[in-house]
């Protein structure tokens, strides 16, 4: 009998997005294998609600809130012994440094923002990231990327790691709207490598030279950046034009997607860039940056623009408020590229991933 123990503390808080992306995969593999499955944390999970009979939990009856990085590496390898554990799979970044030696591993990376933008972390968060994925990239026997930049990404910081792409999906269910929406969407949390800066100095100067505007409406998580954007949206007079939101649940999001004549999402830096698939998923057309994993996640179902060109953006969102045809040609490409998004062939690909690890 295989038994497989999983870092399962991102199910332990809720609405995150290593939580549902942990979530996701689980439910699938839970049901495509007889195998074993140990969730470990260091607090009490808010799912599954009831256990499968091949899922066990383990946690600890107290712990300490900020002492859960430090419990997991040294509680977990002791409980994969105790388990008799054949592969142990961390979904968020960092693996337990000293597992035995018997015991296979793969770690999932979704980004390398402690790279890349790590004024946008908490200290403490920045600090477990620069120490903790290094080494475990180094360690795993397999490394799963949430895209093909994120994979390149990964391979630049350890050479030797053996790095496979296996791509997200989106969260929501699919969607055959056709309407050309009356409004432009942003969806994301309010920091800087969202270029919401930039993006509302371009819809400003859309809204000052087209005398047709369609509004903009903001949501998602607060971030570090709610003050900084109402600053922003009033310096830019944009107060009748811009609406926020704050953060929206999964049962008001396909609605606002839907909806929408474009999501604009010219992000400086994404691993993958879940709110384009989300997009996708109801037909509704993608502006985006033409770098990185948002360029690759698009592909021809988006609006390209480089994210540090004002007048570049401005010009693509007036395409989007003018031409109808560009407009209907992008729904049509979001449903096709969709398709290309699955939480089913994702868990199908991890599976097979984890039985390249054990012996046949």
């Amino acid at each position: 009998m295989i038994r497989v123990a999983v870092d399962a503390r991102p199910l332990s808080f809720p609405t995150t997005g290593i939580g549902r992306y942990t979530q996701s995969l689980l439910s699938r593999l839970f049901s495509s294998s007889d195998w074993v499955w140990y969730l470990y944390s260091d607090r009490p999970l808010l799912w599954p609600e009831s256990l499968p009979d091949n899922v066990k939990v383990r946690y600890p009856n107290f712990m300490l809130p900020s002492a859960g990085s430090m419990f997991a590496q040294v509680a977990f390898p002791v409980w994969a012994k105790r388990d008799q554990v054949d592969l142990f799979w961390s979904p968020r970044h960092h693996l337990p440094l000293f597992l035995g030696g018997n015991v296979r591993s793969i770690v999932t990376i979704h980004d390398l923002v402690w790279k890349h933008f790590p004024e946008t972390m908490s200290r403490f968060g920045r600090i477990l990231d620069s120490r903790l994925m290094p080494p475990s990239v180094r360690n795993a026997d397999k490394v799963i990327a949430v895209s093909g930049a994120t994979r390149r990404e990964v391979e630049a910081l350890s050479p030797e790691a053996d790095v496979v792409t296996i791509l997200e999906a989106p969260f929501l269910n699919g969607s055959g709207r056709s309407a050309i929406g009356e409004y432009f969407l942003f969806v994301g949390t309010l920091e800087p490598r969202k270029n919401l800066e930039r993006l509302l100095s371009a819809y400003a100067d859309y809204v000052s030279v087209n005398t047709c505007v369609l509004p903009l409406k903001i949501c998602g998580g607060k971030g570090w950046g709610l003050p900084e954007l109402e600053r922003l949206i009033q310096q830019n007079n944009l107060s009748d034009q811009v609406e926020v939101l704050g953060y929206v649940d999964d049962a008001t999001l396909p609605a606002l997607y839907q909806n929408a004549r474009a999501l604009l999402m010219p992000s400086l830096y994404e691993g993958f860039g879940l709110p384009i698939v989300e997009a996708f998923s109801q037909g509704t057309p993608v502006l985006t940056s033409n770098r990185g994993a948002m360029k690759e996640v698009a592909g021809d179902g988006g609006l390209l623009v480089d994210p540090e060109n004002i007048d570049d953006m401005a010009s693509a969102i007036a395409r989007l408020t003018d031409d109808q045809e560009l407009v209907e040609w992008l729904q049509l490409c979001a449903h096709a590229r969709t398709k290309e998004f699955s939480w089913d062939t994702a868990a199908e690909q991890t599976l097979t991933l984890m039985e390249s690890l054990l012996p046949s």
